[in-house]
């Protein structure tokens, strides 16, 4: 374009070009290297796709992706012969402006779409992604708490080109959990499903289940980043009725900052179950373990691991993580599976549904000293039995406590969903939460509900 520094301006459409040009002859390049070595290596060919739209599957709307790098699995020898890809297919996103100076507008836009890809894809547990602006490319890591991004790549420079080739290379070659891949959840090509594995701590024994639908997904990509889904058991002979979970899956904390208590979930259900198991007139009012405890992810040498941010991030300098939370990934499966509050039919059965609740809430309490802290409209669910009656479901553990952790006068923390908190709850007051606070949630929920409607079709309308 003319400019005083003797460099021409690439249109974006030109710099998109270029960007795929230079990553498919690193992947054809490398996959001459290996072949003259002889190696045994596996390698993905991964190459670069440009402006595509689509919308991505499950989502709402349809977005434009920049650029997207995808695994080649055809290995054909021209990229204009690949299938443009959707999000489910997208190994990375590439975010592509023309000058430095737009850095920042690429950064956002990389992470507008980024949750996207974690949306739509089951098996996401981080996810990478490129920005090239003029020829500054910075490679981002998006974590559960923050993203990451590297030093500028100046592919103007051979060093800078070097280190992009590296990178490249590296992404190649890698297992697919370091390109944020979830080894525990996968695609049977053959049967058209997805498969889950569930390990639970306490058997030490994987369980597999078939996904049926996603009943919760992540609606952001950062924090707990809690998905739910519907699963059947994988191995049933036929002769039983198939059991239906739901299957939840989080990044935990591992360290409540600011808080004396602990929260700890998995322990509370495990907690929960063996001493209310036995009650027929709770069951199916509250959430079964059926089998829980933290992923294990498989590493090198065919060994799994606990699956961590801290293992995520093991390569990272510390001084970098200073300030970013450590969390810990735990699947639970549960028993039943119920109906979101807002598909109840009429104002009788959401008199059942709440009384079911608040029973195996007081019993909860009682029994096994546990103090729910988040009763919401999403934490309240329901059931119908083989004769067509309702039972209320009580769900989610995350931010319950043992009532023997709580204590006057102790640091509180600001726990539940904003709408239905307690006074006490919302103003930190110096007062011990009870399960009062709970049953004032409660309250809140039901003049919600009777202001906008009890169910789908009346808030609808």
């Amino acid at each position: 374009d003319g400019s005083s520094d003797g460099v021409r301006t690439l249109r974006n459409e030109e710099m998109r070009s270029w960007v795929s040009s230079f990553i498919e002859y690193v992947a054809d390049q490398l996959k001459h290297a290996i072949a003259a070595e002889l190696s045994p290596l596996s390698v993905r060919r991964l190459v670069a796709f440009k402006g595509h739209r689509s919308a991505p599957c499950d989502a709402d709307s349809s977005e434009r992706i920049d650029m997207a790098l995808a695994q080649d699995c055809q290995s054909l020898g021209s990229v204009e012969n690949v299938e443009a890809p959707e999000y489910a297919n997208a190994v990375a996103l590439i975010e592509v402006r023309q000058c430095p100076s737009e850095q920042n507008r690429a950064y956002w836009q990389l992470a507008q779409r980024t949750q996207t890809l974690h949306s739509t894809q089951l098996n996401r547990r981080f996810a990478w992604g490129l920005t090239v602006c003029g020829t500054h490319v910075r490679a981002c890591l998006f974590g559960n708490d923050d993203i990451l991004a590297s030093e500028v790549m100046d592919v103007a420079t051979e060093s800078g080109r070097k280190q992009l080739v590296t990178l490249l290379v590296n992404w190649a070659m890698c297992e697919s959990q370091r390109l944020g891949y979830d080894s525990t959840i996968r695609y049977n090509g053959e049967t058209g499903q997805w498969e889950i594995d569930v390990w639970d701590n306490e058997s030490r024994v994987t369980h597999a289940y078939i996904h049926e639908r996603t009943l919760f997904d992540t609606s952001s990509q950062f924090g707990r980043r809690t998905r739910c889904f519907i699963a059947s058991a994988k191995e049933n002979s036929g002769k039983q009725p198939v059991q239906k979970v739901l299957i939840k899956d989080a990044w935990a904390p591992t360290e409540f900052p600011g808080s004396e208590v602990v929260r700890d979930e998995l322990s509370n259900l495990r907690t929960i179950r063996d001493k209310l198991g036995a009650d027929d007139t709770l069951a199916g009012t509250y959430s079964h373990l059926e089998a829980g405890g933290v992923v294990q992810q498989m590493h090198t040498k065919q060994r799994t691991a606990d699956d961590t941010t801290v293992s995520i991030f093991a390569d990272i300098d510390a001084s970098v993580l200073e300030d970013v939370p450590a969390r810990i990934h735990r699947r639970v499966a549960t028993t039943p599976v119920g109906e979101q509050l807002k598909s109840v039919r009429s104002v009788d059965e959401l008199i059942v549904v709440v009384g079911d609740v608040m029973a195996a809430h007081t019993a909860i309490v009682r029994r096994c000293g546990i103090l729910h802290r988040d009763l919401s409209t999403n934490n309240i669910m329901f059931c119908h039995d083989d004769d067509g009656m309702v039972r209320g479901l009580l769900i989610d553990f995350d931010n319950a406590v043992l009532q023997s952790d709580l204590h006057d006068e102790q640091r509180l923390d600001q726990i539940g969903t904003f709408p239905y908190m307690s006074i006490g709850n919302l103003e930190q007051s110096s007062v011990k939460r009870t399960a009062l606070d709970d049953w004032e949630s409660l309250i809140y929920i039901l003049c919600w509900l009777g202001t906008i409607g009890i169910n789908r079709d009346d808030q609808t309308n």
